[in-house]
């Protein structure tokens, strides 16, 4: 069984030969097939092992979804829930990054009150 495997890797490396000239992929298209490859980089791996139940319970709340899609993996979720689960990451993203915009995100800040009644300058709504 091992000889058909070698003959198609001898196949296959002939073919790199004729069309690149050499048998070392390029830097790129090993970097392409790395990142297409590894499971941490796909949605599933961050929402079933990288967040922590309130995290997830935040996504599906923001998603709209209900109490039973929390106790789901990424896996059991069906097209709809997994689209409004990515729609709410961009929204969450979104907020974060107006929150940071203006370097807010510290407790300190945070805590602090603005000037509700001051007319803000130089910002275009």
């Amino acid at each position: 069984m091992a000889l058909p495997k070698i003959d198609v890797i001898e196949q296959s490396k002939s073919n790199v030969v004729e069309l690149l000239g050499t048998t070392d992929m390029p830097k790129g298209l090993v970097a392409i097939k790395a990142l297409l490859g590894n499971a941490r980089l796909k949605a599933s791996f961050v929402y079933n092992r990288v967040l922590n139940h309130h995290q997830r319970a935040v996504l599906c709340y923001t998603a709209k979804l209900n109490r039973s899609a929390l106790d789901k993996t990424f896996q059991e979720l069906n097209n709809d829930e997994r689209l409004a689960i990515q729609k709410a990451v961009l929204q969450l993203d979104k907020i974060y990054n107006a929150f940071n915009k203006v370097n807010a995100i510290s407790p300190k800040l945070f805590l602090e009150c603005g000037y509700a009644d001051s007319e803000v300058k130089g910002i275009r709504s």
